[in-house]
C-alpha cells in the first residue's frame, strides 16, 4: 500500500475549538493535509464527493472523501504578529506572501 501525500498548506485566518469548546483564532497556521489520491474510486482524485438530490430545487453538498480530508493531519499555530492578512505600519495595502 502506498504511502498518502501530504502537502503544507499556510491558512492566514483558521479557526479552532478547543476540548474544553473554547474557540481559538483566527490566528494564522500551517497545516500538513492529505492531498486526494488521484485513483480513489470514491471521488475520481477530487477530494470532496458530491451529496444531495441532483434536482434543481435543492443545492448540493460537498462531503470529504476519506482519502483527503480537509481537516489537517498536524497543525502549527503561528504567533499572531505571523498573520499576513492584516495591514501592518508602513505598508500600504495586506502583504499577500508567508512570513517564512
Amino acid at each position: 500500500m502506498r504511502r498518502p501525500r501530504l502537502a503544507l498548506i499556510y491558512h492566514p485566518g483558521w479557526y479552532s475549538h478547543r476540548p474544553d469548546g473554547r474557540s481559538i483564532g483566527p490566528r494564522p497556521m500551517l497545516g500538513l493535509h492529505r492531498t486526494p489520491d488521484p485513483n480513489c474510486h470514491i471521488c475520481g482524485g477530487e477530494g470532496c464527493v458530491m451529496t444531495g438530490s441532483e434536482s434543481h430545487s435543492e443545492e448540493p453538498d460537498f462531503v470529504d472523501c476519506p482519502c483527503a480530508p480537509f481537516r489537517p493531519v498536524l497543525t502549527v499555530w503561528l504567533p499572531k504578529w505571523a498573520d499576513t492578512t492584516r495591514y501592518r505600519r508602513g505598508t500600504p495595502g495586506p502583504i499577500d506572501e508567508p512570513p517564512f
